[in-house]
């Protein structure tokens, strides 16, 4: 069996670090496994070429760009492919342009966004041999938002790719309630949302707020937190390889995007144990029990928000419930050797 990932560009997103992840699980498990991309310089670069597949990076000349895949095909055909997995919207799109001619190699396409999908995309979720999605509700929303309805498809979520370490600093029993988000800084992560519902929490609660990540809305963020007169209390500490001990230091995980599939964030952060509140928006509910591992909110409702999370804030105990409810319903549901186990069923029955 040879399987090859397809990627643009090896930037430190969710897609990019599951794309590395999935890959490692499958040639450890004695697949023979390619990871495709079609340009250098991304940050997960050197991680990729320690990995145990075998990465190809595609020959694009002085001409740098994300959407450009020169000898993909061939290459697929050369490396003798069974199945190419298209992970991202540039290589979906790219599977969308290859799927229908007769080839030796199956196209599988995948499903992993809240944002709109261009035409291309829209075409290799028609025409791939199989769809792959992370979550139950991007099923459902392809036929809702696009009129694609696949008998051929399957959910498999994201497997949790961080582990706990025993360097870390575990969160303290006593001192300030620490808040964690760890996303790259976008228009649809909404990071401000945030800054300004911890800006409305009652000031009897000792609070820190952490942003992780890296984009183009950080500048605005850190003017933000300025603007409202925390920013003593939040913490921009950027882009980190392993965020592992964020997780291992902070109480409580908080989401505000207005568009997610299955957030890698919140899947990490039950696995960790933290409880959640987020803003109830595609697949997001899938990541945690409503009322037993977190708090569900509905978009936009910055109210309730801000109420459950002084809820959370002021009660350790409900807390450490929440804490072990989040780990037991982490470990079978988004367990990496499930993930894996998953991909290489869907393989075998397509092969």
């Amino acid at each position: 069996m040879r399987i090859a990932l397809i990627q643009d560009y090896l930037r430190n997103g969710g897609t990019e670090n599951q794309t590395l992840h999935i890959a490692e699980g499958l040639a450890r498990a004695g697949v023979e496994t390619h990871l495709i991309v079609f340009r250098r310089g991304g940050v997960l670069d050197a991680k990729a070429k320690e990995s145990s597949f075998t990465t190809h990076f595609l020959t694009q000349s002085i001409l740098k760009t994300d959407w450009f895949a020169p000898g993909l095909d061939a290459l697929l055909s050369r490396l003798s492919i069974d199945v190419a997995v298209a992970m991202g919207r540039m290589a979906n799109c790219h599977a969308g342009l290859l799927c229908r001619r007769n080839r030796s190699y199956k196209w599988v396409a995948t499903f992993r966004t809240g944002k709109t999908i261009p035409w291309l995309q829209r075409r290799a979720l028609q025409h791939a041999a199989h769809i792959v999605f992370n979550s139950h509700e991007a099923l459902t929303r392809i036929k809702a938002q696009y009129g694609i309805d696949r008998y051929d498809s399957t959910v498999i979520y994201n497997g949790c790719i961080r582990k706990t370490k025993s360097d870390c600093q575990p969160a303290a029993s006593n001192g300030p309630i620490r808040l964690l988000s760890a996303s790259m800084f976008r228009p649809e992560k909404k990071q401000i949302r945030l800054l300004r519902i911890c800006s409305k929490l009652p000031s009897s609660i000792d609070w820190r707020l952490t942003l992780a990540g890296d984009g183009s809305e950080l500048d605005a963020c850190v003017r933000e937190a300025d603007t409202l007169g925390i920013a003593d209390r939040v913490e921009f500490p950027g882009l980190l390889p392993d965020p592992s001990c964020l997780y291992e230091s902070s109480h409580i995980a908080i989401h505000a995007s207005s568009k997610e599939s299955l957030p890698n964030f919140l899947v990490e952060a039950q696995t960790f144990g933290l409880p959640v509140v987020a803003y109830d928006v595609d697949g997001v509910a899938e990541t945690f029990i409503n009322e037993s591992s977190g708090f569900l909110v509905p978009h936009k409702d910055e109210t309730t928000f801000t109420k459950k999370l002084a809820q959370l804030c002021e009660s350790p105990d409900l807390r450490l419930q929440m804490s072990q409810a989040a780990r037991d319903h982490a470990q079978p549901s988004f367990s990496p050797d499930a993930q894996r186990d998953a991909y290489i069923n869907l393989f075998n029955k397509l092969i």
